[in-house]
């Protein structure tokens, strides 16, 4: 629940014993202490069902780029809906264009191109991801994003 929180909440910081307040840093995991994520890459040069990686694994209440990349073989309709649902997105970037969006559905390459996902992980859970029409011939991949407190119990446990 605390890495939750801590995924929300932006925390202002006050410098004691200055005699008076001053503003500090924000922190937004979505901007601050990213981890860049191996970039997702749909087709290779010879074959259009060519995804990889296909495992990812997150923590809930960290920020993350993630780069996608696509052929120019066929069009390549990246989709992950439950995974949409249950992250924070802060902004995507195509090329030297920011969308700034609470939800996504999918993203679609016509002809090829790359696009950089800036999100923070907000629930556990196991999600499948994958191309549009695709999918059905093997082309999935999931993604486990484990709870922060995991770690903290781990620790409380030895």
């Amino acid at each position: 629940m605390r890495s939750f929180i801590v995924a929300v909440v932006a925390f202002i910081v006050s410098i004691p014993g200055s005699g008076h307040a001053v503003k500090g840093q924000i922190f937004d995991p979505a901007v601050h202490g990213l981890v860049r994520l191996k970039p997702l890459e749909f087709g290779s040069e010879t074959d259009i069902s060519y995804m990889e990686p296909r495992e990812y694994r997150l923590k809930v209440g960290q920020g993350y780029r993630w780069k996608i990349k696509a052929s120019d073989l066929q069009e390549y309709a990246f989709v992950a809906p439950a995974f949409f649902r249950n992250i924070w997105i802060r902004k995507i970037e195509v090329e030297d264009v920011e969308i700034k969006s609470p939800t996504l559905d999918e993203i679609e390459f016509e002809k090829g191109g790359e696009a950089e996902l800036f999100f923070v992980a907000v629930r556990p859970g196991t999600y499948e991801y994958g191309s549009r029409g695709l999918m059905e011939r093997g082309m999935v991949g999931k993604i486990i994003v484990e709870s922060g407190d995991d770690e903290e119990e781990d620790k409380a446990a030895n």
